[in-house]
């Protein structure tokens, strides 16, 4: 099943396309600069930089903007925060935090494709603390719980 993901375009996204995949082997959605003017990035600069969308993530999923290894590789220009975590909880419009990492200025005009959104399924997990420190020799994480359960089993039959 695809999971839907709600979109709502904010007044700097007008005349902007919707993110889309590359193609249908990408698992990754392109994230368009919405910005009115160009953004002149030194070196060593950053920028928040409005992607002209709200999006709601359905609960089971998060979302992660991440770098376009492209604009990377060749300009230096990077998701400062990647991977930026987008919660089922959050609302409101999208933003990129860009970073030059180059010496060249670079500078981003309005529909340049900046950034990556990737969809994951995420869960919430419950804690079971235990004693001690099981090695990371185990094959599976059922094996190093079952030999926990075991020795706490053996404990407690031995008694005070």
């Amino acid at each position: 099943m695809v999971p839907t993901l709600y979109i709502c375009r904010t007044s700097d996204g007008e005349g902007l396309p919707l993110p889309s995949y590359e193609s249908k082997d990408h698992i990754a959605l392109t994230l368009q600069a919405a910005i009115s003017a160009p953004i002149r990035l030194k070196a060593g600069e950053r920028a928040f930089v409005p992607i002209g969308f709200a999006i709601g993530i359905p609960n089971g999923y998060c979302g992660q903007i991440v770098s376009l290894p492209k604009l990377a590789r060749r300009e230096g220009i990077v998701v400062s925060d990647a991977p930026h975590i987008l919660h089922p909880a959050e609302r409101g419009p999208l933003f990129v935090l860009l970073r030059n990492t180059s010496t060249d200025d670079f500078v981003l005009h309005r529909g340049v494709v900046c950034a990556q959104l990737v969809i994951f399924p995420a869960v919430q997990v419950a804690w079971h603390e235990i004693e001690r420190h099981v090695e990371a020799h185990k094959t599976s994480t059922d094996e190093i719980l079952l030999d926990e359960a075991e020795e706490e089993e053996n404990t407690d039959a031995l008694g005070p």
